[in-house]
């Protein structure tokens, strides 16, 4: 009796947390609330296990990323982070091989910035996420290079390229962008709006950060341990336990 009183407490902790998650996050996705998992009892073996799902099969496991938001700690990059770290660009002076993100740096979602497509959670869209990660291991296509033997340098970009990268060197010291007053601007990644201008001069372009590069030791970065998974386990699984194994004592004595 003790061991059913416990799965059903277990399952009944579960919704507990997910409940509880909805409270302490904005709008989870429900690949978060579904990675509550426990492993049963089982007659004679009278343990059970209540979990976090360390599946990655979207990339990053909830395990991972909900850590620091249980213990405290720095942000932990996603899969898309790691991909950036394999990329390199070429800076506005023509100078290519620079990794994208170096270790200790992370790019973040400018959630702020119209040019950012955001999901019914409010989180940048997959969609965008694959789109910049597919322009970024391009570059800056031939055909879309204004003039003959121009490098792929992010002024360059033409009509077909929709995202490059600014570093804070091209910003602040480039003519370029001196001229088109982006030298406050923060580097990061941006995306590319051509307008046409007059048939003969061609394109026009405007430049709008989607993400920005920021240290993995920025205080934003920084997260509270605002989930606490365990004291919520502990206190719901008890409390759940003792309701369950009432009810099942009340059914038998019926």
């Amino acid at each position: 009796m003790s061991v059913i009183a416990l799965n059903r407490a277990l399952f009944d902790t579960r919704k507990d947390l997910q409940d509880a998650a909805k409270r302490t996050f904005d709008r989870p996705v429900p690949y978060t609330l579904n990675s509550f998992l426990y492993r049963k009892a089982k007659f004679g073996q009278p343990e059970a296990l209540l979990y976090i799902s360390e599946d990655k099969g979207k990339g990053n496991a909830p395990a991972d990323y909900l850590l620091p938001q249980i213990v405290g700690g720095p942000y932990r990059p996603m899969r898309f982070q790691g991909a950036l770290m394999r990329l390199n660009y070429t800076n506005a002076y023509g100078e290519g091989g620079n990794q994208i993100l170096g270790r200790g740096h992370v790019m973040v979602p400018a959630l702020g910035s119209r040019y950012v497509r955001k999901n019914k959670y409010g989180n940048m869209s997959p969609g965008q996420f694959v789109q910049i990660k597919s322009q970024l291991e391009g570059g800056v296509s031939s055909a879309d290079v204004p003039q003959q033997g121009a490098q792929n340098k992010p002024q360059d970009a033409g009509p077909n390229t929709k995202y490059v990268v600014l570093d804070e060197e091209s910003l602040r010291t480039h003519k370029y962008f001196i001229n088109r007053q982006m030298t406050d601007a923060k580097p990061g990644i941006y995306f590319v709006r051509h307008t046409r201008k007059k048939k003969e001069e061609g394109y026009d372009k405007r430049y709008y950060r989607v993400m920005t590069k920021m240290a993995l030791s920025h205080p934003k970065l920084q997260m509270r341990d605002k989930f606490k998974f365990q004291d919520i386990a502990a206190i719901n699984v008890e409390k759940n336990f003792v309701t369950q194994l009432s009810k099942l004592l009340r059914e038998r004595r019926g």
